[in-house]
This record gives C-alpha cells, sequence and structure tokens, in this order.
C-alpha cells in the first residue's frame, strides 16, 4: 500500500516513482511476453525499428501479464489513489522509437481522477530516452504557464520555448532500471528525449468510478474517442478472479463494446 507521503507527492507533483517494484525475473518474464505479442502482431515479422509500435489491450494476451491488473502491489496503488471502486480504462504496449514531444496539460472540466502505471523493461537515462516530467504541471492554473508546450506545431525543428530546446527544459528525468514502475497523471506533462528505438513501456490505466452525470458523460465522451480504450477484454468480463471482472463491470454496465481478447 502508498504512504500517506506518497499519495501526497503523487497529488501535488503529478507523478510517483516505484524502484524495484518487480523483481528482476519477473520484469524477465514481463519483456519476454512483451516480445511475444509484438511479434505476433507484426505476423512474425522483425521489429525494423522505423516507427512507433503500440498495441492495446495487450496485458490480457499472456498468463503472467494478464493478472497484472489484479497484483496486489499495482491494485492497491489504483485502491489508494482512486478508491475502491475504480476500474480499468486500458493496458498497453509500446516500443518507443525516437523522441516524445511534451504532452499533457491541466485537465479538462468533469475530468475523472486517473492513474497510468508505467512498467519499464529496459535501463534508461536522461540521454537514453527515460520519460521526463514537468513536476506540478497537472495542476490548473491561470493562465497556464506551460500553454506552449500544448500548443506547439509538430512541423518544423525551430521551435524554442522558452528560448530554449525542449529537451532543455528545467524537468526531472526519471531513471529507471527493468522492474520500476512509474504511477503518473497523464495531464502532467512528460516527454522523452535520446535512446535507441524500441525502448519497452508498457502501462495499466485506472480511473476513479463516475461520482456525477457530468464525470459519467465525460468518459462516455472518452469512448466515443477511442478505437481501444473502455473497450472491456472479453477474457477479463469472463476471468475467473473476481477483481479482474470488478474492473471492467462498470464497461460492461455502460454497454462499452468488448473486444475478442
Amino acid at each position: 500500500m502508498l504512504t500517506a507521503g506518497q499519495i501526497a507527492h503523487f497529488d501535488t507533483f503529478g507523478f510517483l516513482v516505484l524502484r524495484q517494484f518487480f523483481a528482476p525475473e519477473e520484469a524477465a518474464i514481463m519483456k519476454r511476453e512483451a516480445i511475444e505479442i509484438f511479434d505476433e502482431a507484426r505476423g512474425g515479422g522483425p521489429f525494423t525499428g522505423e516507427k512507433w509500435e503500440q498495441i492495446q489491450p495487450f496485458f490480457e494476451q499472456r498468463p503472467f501479464s494478464s493478472a497484472l491488473p489484479d497484483d496486489d502491489r499495482v491494485y492497491n496503488i489504483g485502491a489508494d489513489l482512486l478508491g475502491p471502486d475504480f476500474f480499468l480504462g486500458t493496458t498497453e504496449g509500446s516500443l518507443h522509437v525516437g523522441d516524445t514531444d511534451w504532452h499533457g496539460g491541466p485537465p479538462p472540466e468533469h475530468e475523472v481522477r486517473h492513474v497510468k502505471i508505467a512498467f519499464y523493461l529496459d535501463a534508461l537515462t536522461r540521454e537514453t530516452g527515460c520519460l521526463r516530467v514537468i513536476p506540478g504541471s497537472h495542476l490548473p492554473q491561470t493562465p497556464y504557464p506551460f500553454e506552449i508546450l500544448r500548443n506547439r506545431a509538430k512541423d518544423g525543428s525551430d521551435f524554442l520555448p522558452f528560448g530554449m530546446l525542449p529537451s532543455e527544459l528545467p524537468s526531472v528525468a526519471l531513471e529507471c532500471k527493468p522492474g520500476d514502475v512509474v504511477a503518473f497523471k497523464e495531464n502532467t506533462l512528460h516527454a522523452s528525449f535520446g535512446g535507441a528505438p524500441g525502448r519497452h513501456q508498457h502501462a495499466v490505466v485506472f480511473f476513479e468510478n463516475p461520482k456525477t452525470e457530468a464525470q459519467e458523460a465525460y468518459i462516455r465522451g472518452l469512448y466515443e474517442k477511442m478505437t481501444y480504450s473502455f473497450h472491456p477484454a472479453r477474457s477479463y468480463i469472463d476471468s475467473d478472479r473476481p477483481r479482474i471482472r470488478r474492473m471492467v463491470s462498470r464497461l460492461v454496465e455502460w454497454g462499452f463494446e468488448p473486444i475478442d481478447v
């Protein structure tokens, strides 16, 4: 379970690092299963390193990984930050290629609290593509001081916010080793720079159970925009693990279309 200090850190700064959350042998199993999933998605073809690859749903496709949302260590992050009736938004797997621009920003009206729990299976430093965050950037402010990062043009190489390169902006580099976990709000401005193609970052995204009609409408709006998120996996709907079934039960109640995984 998270401590009061860890919860305060997450709420105040928008992220929390949990070192060696998984044992090395567990991280090795996760990486082996991840490679199998990506290889299958490519039809057995090689990873060329030319483009970012992402798969949703992801963890549902392998035995060890499919149990991760129900692992006490992972489950309790959701319960401690969002309450006991949180639900599963998605699981995802990513093989990163190149830089990831700054993105995030303050929450929209009626946003539902969430946490993205990212699992890292490679050793990454500031120079080799670890996640970077701007602490506190998830909090609403008027005017929002980082608006330039949210609305930047994606073309051209002369983008110099605050008179510097995006990679030089003051931030915290969350250097990691296999088995480390980063819990963060996707509203927290985050990015990565440098690093070799094929960096593993896989994640579970939990959401707080909506408390108002406006919040439920917000979730329904997200569902309409998403191809895979908020679509429960049939294997989770029919799981023999009660907490897994509970985590997707609200999605079923809302009539969200399941995915055959």
